[in-house]
């Protein structure tokens, strides 16, 4: 067994909630709601933060591609002012447990110092990416446990600057390039096209998502998608199971649950619940899920990417390293915009803040956690509204809600 696999099944591994952390640290939180966050999961957040959104606001250097070298992580403010100071080996043990594969290591020995060269040739090899970064985080934590072990326990500076660590997706920042770290999908390359692309929103995004047209990545650098559950088996899971969606033939293994905790403390069901949305629920979490979606979703949005690539060449699809689809969406007009604007405004190209997935694309959007099943259908739009009880609900934590990122306009969900 290579040494890092060793120590992954050493130390237990598991995946924590938004952020990250073990699965001892998040069922630690989970029995102490009410006390301080574990420092395993404190460290992941801050990773979490400073790898997608603030590294060039914290002014530590990041390139195009996302990576950051560890000795200007470990030398950042925040993970410095940690009590006691934040170590590699942590660093170490939250990439190894973070079972959504938030991040990756590399490792740049003697024979790698022309980092364009290897930077060239890690992107050609992404042909199939979770076995590429699976690979290059394996190689980077075994080069970490040998210089150690030779080292006293120690790795001096010099040593720490030949590793870097980087978020495998989620960013905002316009310096990391897409294409830098993702895997493109095209029509080109029939097998990068998933059987299912799904999004999972909130019942206090859904309005919004309708009434903007689509999907908006808000202040991410791309909307989200999983490739599971499959669609029947969630109609199945309601009761719903004589229906059919275009673009989702094949059974598949999830790859759900994304940034979020596994209970909706503002949109669970309090009393009242339909059972059968209940096992959907456990459709989205029975598989090992990687990130894509959180696991207290309400509302799945279905999309056939295959209508999309055809129909929208300038809408760009991707892959990241650790399953997640992504996409910038496309530049759209609403009927209420068309009315408002005059023909010069019209002619004006809209911001990249106004691009969506259209709801054209929409294959089907369902409702799992009170049973209620379809809410929107391709070819008839709207087929079912929300009550008001579940519309006027609050967005979650993470999502817009209370110390969360962003509005709840626009609809990322």
């Amino acid at each position: 067994m290579p040494r890092s696999e060793e120590r992954s099944s050493h130390r237990g591994g598991g995946g924590g909630g938004r952020g990250g952390g073990g699965a001892a640290a998040k069922q630690h939180h989970r029995n102490n709601r009410n006390g301080p966050l574990p420092r395993q999961v404190l460290v992941s957040k801050a990773l979490s933060r400073l790898l997608r959104h603030a590294a060039a606001q914290e002014r530590v250097p990041i390139d195009n591609h996302g990576y950051v070298r560890m000795d200007h992580l470990l030398d950042w403010q925040r993970l410095k002012s940690m009590q006691p100071r934040v170590t590699f080996e942590e660093v170490v043990d939250v990439v190894l447990e973070n079972e959504k594969k938030r991040f990756s290591l590399k490792y740049v020995g003697d024979d790698d110092q022309d980092q364009g060269e290897q930077q060239q040739r890690a992107q050609q090899q992404q042909e199939d990416t979770e076995t590429q970064t699976e690979t290059e985080t394996q190689r980077a934590i075994s080069e970490y446990e040998t210089l150690k072990n030779t080292g006293g326990g120690q790795l001096d500076t010099r040593q720490s600057q030949r590793f870097y660590i980087r978020a495998t997706q989620g960013h905002s920042m316009a310096t990391v390039e897409a294409e830098n770290l993702l895997t493109p999908i095209t029509l080109d390359d029939p097998a990068s096209v998933p059987d299912t692309v799904v999004h999972g929103t909130f019942y206090g995004s859904w309005e919004a998502i309708l009434s903007s047209g689509g999907l908006k990545k808000m202040n991410r650098n791309h909307v989200h998608f999983a490739t599971g559950p499959k669609y029947q088996d969630v109609m199945d899971g309601i009761g719903q199971g004589h229906h059919d969606v275009k673009n989702d033939t094949k059974g598949g293994t999830t790859e759900g649950d994304g940034d979020g905790k596994s209970a909706d403390r503002d949109g669970q069901d309090k009393g009242g619940g339909n059972s059968r949305g209940g096992s959907n629920e456990t459709l989205l979490q029975k598989n090992k899920v990687i990130s894509g979606m959180r696991s207290d979703a309400q509302i799945l949005v279905y999309v056939d990417i295959r209508r999309a690539l055809v129909e929208q060449p300038d809408m760009k699809w991707w892959r990241s390293e650790n399953g997640v689809v992504l996409t910038d969406g496309v530049a759209v007009t609403t009927k209420k915009e068309e009315e408002e604007e005059d023909d010069a405004q019209k002619q004006q190209t809209p911001s990249q803040n106004d691009k969506v997935v259209p709801t054209k694309y929409f294959t089907a959007a369902v409702e799992i956690k009170q049973g209620l099943g379809l809410l929107y259908e391709d070819g008839k739009g709207v087929v079912n509204q929300l009550p008001e009880r579940l519309r006027t609900r609050g967005v979650p934590r993470g999502k817009g809600g209370p110390r969360g990122r962003g509005g709840r306009g626009g609809g990322r969900g």
